[in-house]
């Protein structure tokens, strides 16, 4: 297991990142905090109140954090990419790409899952179980290690990877099944 910044994206296989969906997922809250700091923009000058610049400074964070979340979701690149001798896997990152760039070796079961969560709300996910090995080099990494913990307690594995379009993983797991040597196990829970 190496730690690598970018997915290759001219690997045999390539799961980008949903541009589209990330940017829709955004514009409301976007929308919402903007017209708030106008608000507040009249409300400062109408009253003079702090309390309005306070509501302003606070909403203007949430665009900042908005547009972040944005760039990492769609600027940081591909989210999967393997081929015969590698599988690499955006493992997180906020301000700056994490990734991890894993031997086949040390993948021992490639799962597509359903996670439900409240109020009937589902999402797929592809998990990647590690060996030994590998798994304790990922936790031991230290700007890994709590995403790595956060992932295996809810997930079961400490590489996941979620996409709304159910036929998107399901031809990942069979492209990611005639990339695979013998002894990579391949389930399919959804």
């Amino acid at each position: 297991m190496q730690r690598t910044t970018r997915l290759p994206a001219d690997a045999q296989l390539v799961l980008p990142a949903r541009t589209r969906e990330a940017v829709r997922e955004h514009t409301s809250p976007v929308a919402i905090f903007v017209v708030t700091v106008v608000i507040a923009g009249f409300g400062v000058g109408a009253t003079g109140s702090p309390v309005w610049t306070v509501i302003g400074v606070l909403c203007l964070a949430g665009v900042v954090l908005e547009l972040l979340l944005v760039r990492a979701q769609i600027g940081f690149g591909p989210v999967l990419a393997a081929d015969r001798e590698h599988v690499w896997v955006r493992a997180g990152g906020f301000l700056s790409p994490r990734s991890v760039q894993l031997d086949w070796s040390e993948i021992t079961t490639v799962t597509l899952h359903v996670w439900r969560g409240r109020r009937d709300a589902t999402a797929r996910y592809l998990s990647f179980d590690l060996a030994d090995d590998a798994a304790a080099q990922l936790a031991a990494d230290p700007k890994l290690a709590r995403r790595v913990r956060r992932l295996t307690r809810v997930f079961g594995s400490p590489l996941a990877i979620s996409e709304q379009r159910a036929h998107v993983l399901d031809g990942t797991l069979r492209n990611l099944r005639d990339l695979a040597p013998d002894g990579v196990g391949f389930v399919n829970k959804a």
